[in-house]
């Protein structure tokens, strides 16, 4: 009869076996294939250990003698094809902004309003008559970005080496490469108190190879990402020498580089989120000591928001971004539907730039995946936060940065600071696997959900990023080759340049600021104004009223709602660019200052007329009356197709035409 007595359980490396031979079985054979296959699991467990000992120790004397010289060198090298990636897209509009050169003719530039609009309702007048903004356009909206610091390193670039880009993305490179150091710095700071030192820098080259980071990194647009990143972490580490280590000029320092990194982009707000979590879990003076050290900081916030409301900086009136101090509701909505999906990105996969691609079943698809996903992870990492302040530190870091850039445009280039607290977060939980750490639990169900999780974070942040990040680094490259190939279909002749340019079909509005910036740069024509028919994207039939008008109706009208498709294709593609073009029409007026039935816009060119809604209340037709036959050698007919743009013959009076989209 088998017996057995009262057990002891043998560890290895922190995972629990019961080792029936030792328990006390009395029948050799039958204990005999139980003994073999857990003989089998120490051997295996072994090799296991051996071999991330050897990594570790390897890691450790790397980091000790050359740290952080590894991340830097790592990010660095896996961005440097971003130098091959030129001018493109947005480039071409700050170069004529910075060098004074007029947007248009009659339309003046200002360098200190590189990117948005609505300086002035009549500056958005004088925008939308020239085609600048589509005559939907909001006049009164508003979207400026106090961005001072980014544009002081554009004027260097444009004007000491215009005819190198490559020495441009240098500077670009030069700036990553500070911030990966800062932040190897603030890891091995945060890190070093419980963790080894291989753990500090696993996180820096986590954060150092993150793929999202590509976008910012080669183009140069884009460069505000990695200033108001590096001075948001220099001042977490001012802030927390001050508090830990009693250094006093950093009490100084703290918030006056949190005031640069806010001069450098608005996303820099998300620096307070770690310093929210360093008041909460790092610093262990009393609360009021606590609270008062912090108040420097938000003196330097709160300077800085004063002068953005003062100078007239900010959003309102559009779709493109939310003020939250004016529309916290909708900022709330937007939170809940973006939030998840920036976090998965952040995490695991797929990219949140997909996310204006999906119909509204693949949209919700994603959102469904994505909250499966970070109950998941978050089931796995409970654990570490409930017993590690540092890890609490970082993952309230993590998710409230998220919350900032649900205001704008979603995309995994707005992820600079949910990175910081994701990679430190991982890589303590790692570190905590590998090291046998007192807060794995003992529960076998933990451990099989944890390993395979492991490896596939592993393969997310040490495999695929750093095969991902040099092709995100090169991608606008790919950008602007396309943009190129369709722009170069357009009018060469030298009329062109005294003509207006209606198009009758056409892509985002947002583009026609690069083909004329790039244009005009290559001394090619440009036109005397822009004037858009339909909306971007969309088929639409044109009837002629009689010499001198024409009735433009859009399948679906003007303005349509997120992912919306025809009624006889639904439930539509789960992917397509259509959504896209959609998004981007919508981007110039809130739907809580809508078009309504009769309104006019008076233009140089046409007076728009709405003449039909659509039964959500948006403009279904749109008459346009000229101010000269629609044959006049002043207009220059254009159609959008697959081919690129093409001449376009408009109809005879009463004659009624069908415009294809690019999708049909």
């Amino acid at each position: 009869m088998l017996q057995r007595d009262s057990t002891s359980a043998g560890l290895c490396d922190g995972v629990k076996l019961d080792v029936y031979f030792a328990a006390g079985y009395t029948r050799t054979q039958d204990a005999a294939p139980v003994l073999q296959k857990h003989l089998k699991m120490f051997a295996h467990q072994r090799n296991v250990t051996r071999s991330t000992g050897r990594l570790k120790r390897m890691s450790e004397r790397i980091l000790r003698w050359h740290f952080p010289l590894v991340p830097v060198t790592a990010g660095v090298v896996l961005a440097s094809p971003s130098l091959w990636v030129g001018l493109q897209s947005d480039d071409w509009t700050f170069r004529s902004r910075v060098l004074g050169i007029p947007v248009m003719e009659g339309v003046p530039s200002n360098p200190w309003y590189l990117e948005g609009y609505g300086g002035s309702t009549a500056h958005s007048r004088v925008l939308m008559d020239h085609g600048c903004l589509p005559w939907w356009a909001d006049v009164q909206g508003r979207m400026l970005q106090m961005r001072i610091l980014p544009t002081l390193t554009h004027m260097l670039d444009f004007r000491l080496w215009d005819h190198s880009p490559v020495l441009m993305h240098v500077h670009s490179l030069v700036w990553y490469a500070a911030l990966i150091f800062a932040t190897a710095v603030l890891y091995r700071r945060i890190l070093g108190r419980s963790f080894p030192v291989w753990a500090a820098g696993l996180a820096a080259l986590f954060f150092a190879i993150d793929d999202a980071h590509g976008l910012p990194v080669g183009w140069l647009a884009n460069r505000n990402a990695l200033l108001s990143g590096f001075f948001g972490v220099v001042t977490l580490i001012s802030y927390d020498r001050w508090r830990r280590d009693g250094w006093r000029p950093g009490a100084y320092l703290a918030p006056v580089v949190l005031f640069t990194g806010l001069l450098s982009k608005e996303e820099a707000v998300c620096t307070w989120a770690y310093l929210l979590g360093y008041v909460l879990f790092l610093d262990g003076a009393p609360w009021r000591r606590r609270l008062a050290a912090v108040i420097p900081c938000a003196l330097a916030t709160g300077i800085w928001f004063a002068l953005y409301q003062a100078i007239g900086y900010g959003a309102s009136r559009i779709e493109a971004y939310i003020d939250p101090t004016q529309n916290m509701a909708r900022f709330a909505v937007e939170v809940a539907r973006e939030a998840p999906i920036l976090l998965l990105a952040q995490l695991g996969f797929p990219p949140s730039d997909i996310n204006v691609l999906c119909s509204v079943s693949a949209f919700r698809m994603h959102w469904l995946w994505a909250s499966a996903y970070l109950l998941a992870l978050g089931v796995l990492l409970a654990p570490l936060v409930m017993r590690n302040s540092a890890a609490r530190f970082w993952t309230l870091g993590m998710i409230l940065s998220v919350l900032p850039v649900c205001a704008g445009f979603p995309g995994d280039r707005l992820l600079m600071f949910a990175g910081l607290g994701a990679a430190g977060l991982l890589a303590q939980w790692v570190s905590g696997l590998l090291e046998g750490a007192d807060w794995l639990p003992a529960s076998g169900g933990w451990r099989r959900l944890a390993i395979p999780f492991s490896y596939l974070l592993i393969a997310f942040h040490l495999v695929i990023a750093p095969l991902t990040l040099p092709v995100m680094a090169y991608s606008m490259t790919l950008v602007g080759q396309a943009e190129d190939r369709l722009f170069a279909t357009l009018p060469h002749d030298p009329e062109f340049a005294a003509q207006t340019a209606v198009f009758v079909s056409s892509g985002a509005p947002i583009a026609d600021l690069v083909w004329i910036q790039s244009r005009r740069a290559a001394g090619e024509p440009v036109p005397r104004r822009i004037l858009r028919l339909s909306a971007g994207g969309s088929s639409s039939t044109l009837t002629c009223i009689d010499a001198t008008t024409l009735a433009v109706r859009p399948s679906g009208g003007y303005l349509k709602p997120p992912r919306w498709v025809p009624e006889s294709e639904r439930p539509g593609p789960a992917l397509s660019f259509r959504y896209l073009f959609q998004t981007l029409d919508r981007l110039y007026r809130a739907e809580e200052n809508p078009i309504r039935l009769g309104d006019t816009i008076e233009l140089t060119t046409a007076t728009v007329e709405i003449t039909d809604m659509t039964s959500d209340n948006r403009p279904a037709e749109a008459t346009f009356h000229f101010g000269v036959p629609l044959e006049d050698p002043s207009l220059r007919w254009l159609q959008l197709t697959r081919e690129g743009y093409r001449a376009f013959t408009p109809p005879a009076i009463s004659e009624t035409v069908h415009v294809s989209s690019l999708f049909e």
